[in-house]
């Protein structure tokens, strides 16, 4: 079995390419286990490399981990899914890392032999019309606060981890929400207007919300969080349970929904961009779908999650 880490040299602020680099290959080197490392050159060329691997069964068994973001991960899930006999995993050196807040230590996934020690385990993927999206997506709100986090990350006076925060405050002073033409599961469409949405695999979004908490990997559902558009100084009071994921509760029954779906299509009046894994797309209308069992992902040894059976009880305890 062949092992490719495929490398975003742009993730995060950049600078960790070349100790990453020489890293993964004094590891792979001792373990004396063939390797690769692959340079991205640009958007989608993750998911177009890994595709060609795969797409020579004589390649397979193989061993694809995304160095990058949560948009690189994305990107290699993207091109590995539908493949038998390839797995996918993660080394975080992108600035959000949300996908890998969902298991512990996360410190572990920087551990190169830990990595190539660790064991596959199969999650649901969400199904974004004809692509995949492995952790999250963000519709309204969220979604126009990741692409001005995104313009904030380019200046080297904001710290990446303020970027996310930072963004949040501008993106407030205008309040962007989604109109939508919504169907839950078959239902008829009704017209809906909300703040913002998002549709999880996993649990945290934006550098660690704990957006939604009752999301889980492996349940075959899609777990939705639905805010109204509520005014100002609603959302700000909401913030800092958004963060801590103690939103869901029932005082805030009037405020937003989260429930547990398998399909869910929105028709926009208007073109709208959704954020998927990071990553910004526009759509006319938009199908999110679970995909259970989809792909194997690879867990670092040592590394568990402990959401895999979390209930709003041991969420709230």
């Amino acid at each position: 079995m062949k092992f490719y880490f495929v490398l975003n040299p742009k993730a995060g602020k950049g600078g960790h390419t070349q100790e990453l680099e020489k890293n993964i290959r004094l590891v792979c080197e001792k373990k004396e286990i063939p390797f690769e490392i692959y340079m991205t050159t640009g958007v989608g060329d993750a998911t177009a490399f890994v595709k060609k691997i795969c797409s020579d069964g004589a390649n397979l068994p193989a061993r694809f981990y995304a160095c990058g973001g949560d948009g690189t991960f994305g990107e290699v899930v993207n091109g590995a899914a539908d493949t038998a006999g390839a797995s996918v995993g993660v080394i975080p050196v992108g600035t959000g890392n949300d996908f890998v807040r969902n298991f512990a230590p996360a410190e572990a996934f920087f551990d190169i032999e830990a990595q190539i020690s660790g064991e596959e385990t199969r999650i649901d993927l969400l199904k974004c019309n004809d692509s995949y999206a492995v952790n999250m997506i963000n519709i309204g709100f969220d979604c126009e606060v990741v692409k001005k986090t995104a313009k904030l990350k380019k200046n080297a006076l904001v710290p990446s981890k303020l970027a996310y925060i930072a963004g949040v405050v501008s993106t407030l002073i205008k309040k962007p929400g989604v109109r939508a033409s919504v169907s839950f599961d078959g239902s008829e469409f009704t017209d809906k207007r909300y703040l913002l949405t998002t549709f999880a695999n996993g649990s945290f979004c934006g550098g660690g919300f704990h957006s939604n908490p009752f999301s889980s990997l492996t349940d075959k559902k899609v777990d939705g969080l639905l805010i109204n558009n509520v005014s100002r100084m609603k959302f700000i009071s909401l913030i800092g349970s958004y963060k801590k994921g103690t939103h869901i509760v029932p005082k805030n029954d009037s405020v937003l929904k989260n429930g547990k779906y398998e399909k869910i299509i929105f028709k926009f009046p208007q073109t709208q961009s959704a954020s998927i894994d990071g990553e910004i797309f526009d759509f006319d209308e938009l199908c999110i779908e679970c995909v259970p069992n989809a792909i194997d992902i690879i867990l670092p040894a040592g590394v568990s999650n402990p959401y895999a059976e979390k209930t709003r009880e041991t969420v709230m305890a």
